[in-house]
């Protein structure tokens, strides 16, 4: 009940995670004391036919349901890298647009961004590298939002994507407007009024930019682990490259959640842009 509560109340967003995580450790040292009393209570019974086995066998499993789960977490702990920031670009890594809010606690933290963070990071998750695809930085873009709209991620900051973005997207319109376009019947409040014709042959496009950094903030689905992520992309002739930046905001383990949300990200961009990536 302990491990429990903690958390469905961090879940919630009523407990902050460094107080769950002290609380899942209470438990963990609870149920390491009942699998011992069990193991004795088995023990017992099996030698002089003491009562109690089916309290000793409830006390097993109630323990075994917080010490699996934490074996599994501690195996993480120790076989990947103790770094909480991961990023496509180890040598240039996108800069977020608005610096997360860091909550000092019991947990260590040490910096993310330094570069024997970023060599444990190569050698742990080398297979996380960039996206080219070969298309104009506005249509992959477009994928790029709609991904994070499907995995309801919520966007912080962006620098270049409305640019981008704006025209791309027809609007609908106010009801009215529509209503009597399909009755066929003229719009009062749209009269043609007679203008100049601009010269257009002998001015110059706008161009589009090139470049547009996303900022966006999430939870993890089943403990609501927050993470904030960048997606930045960069056209070069008719290519578009995609780097991808994920931290977590409390510890300095993540446990490889950033390097999965990362690498499910990029295979869903993938899917979305019909699987056009190089190298």
């Amino acid at each position: 009940m302990l491990a429990l509560m903690a958390l469905v109340l961090h879940r919630l967003g009523m407990l902050q995670l460094p107080n769950a995580v002290a609380a899942l450790l209470l438990a963990a040292v609870v149920a390491v004391f009942v699998l011992g009393l069990s193991m004795i209570g088995f023990f017992m019974l099996w030698h002089i036919g003491a009562k109690g086995g089916h309290a000793s066998f409830s006390g097993m499993i109630m323990a075994l349901m917080i010490l699996i789960p934490g074996g599994l977490a501690a195996s993480r702990f120790v076989l990947l890298p103790r770094i909480h920031d991961i990023s496509t670009d180890v040598k240039q890594p996108p800069e977020w647009l608005e610096e997360p809010q860091i909550v000092s606690s019991w947990i260590p933290r040490s910096d993310g961004a330094n570069p024997a963070a970023r060599e444990l990071q190569t050698q742990a998750y080398a297979q996380i590298t960039g996206r080219r695809y070969e298309g104009a930085i506005d249509r992959v873009l477009l994928a790029v939002r709609a991904v994070a709209q499907e995995k309801k991620w919520t966007q912080v900051a962006n620098v270049g994507a409305e640019a981008l973005v704006d025209g791309l997207e027809p609007s609908s319109g106010n009801a009215e407007t529509q209503e009597r376009a399909s009755n066929g019947e003229a719009d009062p409040t749209r009269v043609p009024l007679p203008a100049p014709r601009p010269n257009i042959e002998n001015e110059p496009l706008a161009p589009l930019p090139s470049f547009a950094v996303i900022q966006y903030r999430t939870k993890t689905l089943v403990l609501g682990i927050p993470q904030d992520v960048l997606v930045r992309l960069s056209e070069e002739e008719e290519t578009t490259f995609v780097d991808m930046r994920a931290a977590t905001r409390d510890g300095e383990h993540d446990f490889g959640i950033n390097a999965e949300l990362i690498r499910t990200f990029l295979h869903d961009l993938d899917l979305q842009l019909l699987g056009i990536a190089g190298g």
